[in-house]
């Protein structure tokens, strides 16, 4: 069963929040600010149906906690889920474990996404994060494919043409 609205607000976990670095000390201070006037704070918040973890300012969470999916059930949820969100291993074509040593040369920026869960996530991934790079790797897989059907079609007709055999030369030589 859903925690209520307001046991959800009440028990959400709070993300940390780097410390001020004041200089000197507290007495040197003339006022001290309390911690909710520093920053509205922020809280983690779970989507009910991928697990992914998200971060939610704490003044929005009360509309983020009441959106509803098309069947009624709510989008997120301040507990944390017992299920892990899947992951996936294929990484990104300009990770550096997968790059060539040309796209350094061509100067196409490195890419750390490493979670992308099949070979089409991997496609739609670089054609909307790396349109450019993308579009550039493949031009130059359809030229690497071209020249190797182009030297293919020669190899064929080279061994189709009969062979030129060199003419035997036989050298006479002087009977004694």
């Amino acid at each position: 069963m859903e925690k209520a609205l307001e046991e959800q607000l009440r028990d959400a976990e709070v993300v940390p929040e780097p410390q001020l670095e004041i200089e000197g000390t507290i007495e040197e201070a003339e006022y001290v600010f309390p911690a909710e006037v520093l920053g509205a704070g922020q809280v983690y918040i779970y989507d009910t149906q991928t697990h992914e973890q998200s971060i939610c300012r704490r003044n929005n969470l009360p509309h983020k906690l009441k959106l509803k999916r098309p069947d009624g059930s709510s989008v997120f949820t301040t507990a944390k889920p017992k299920v892990l969100p899947k992951r996936g291993h294929l990484r990104c074509m300009l990770h550096p474990r997968e790059r060539k040593s040309m796209y350094d040369d061509w100067g196409f920026p490195v890419c750390m996404k490493s979670n992308l869960t099949s070979p089409f996530q991997v496609r739609r991934h670089m054609q909307k994060r790396h349109k450019q790079e993308y579009e550039a790797i493949k031009e130059e897989e359809v030229r690497i494919e071209k020249e190797k059907e182009r030297q293919l079609r020669e190899t064929i007709i080279m061994a189709g043409q009969p062979k030129e055999e060199a003419p035997l030369y036989v050298k006479e030589t002087k009977k004694k």
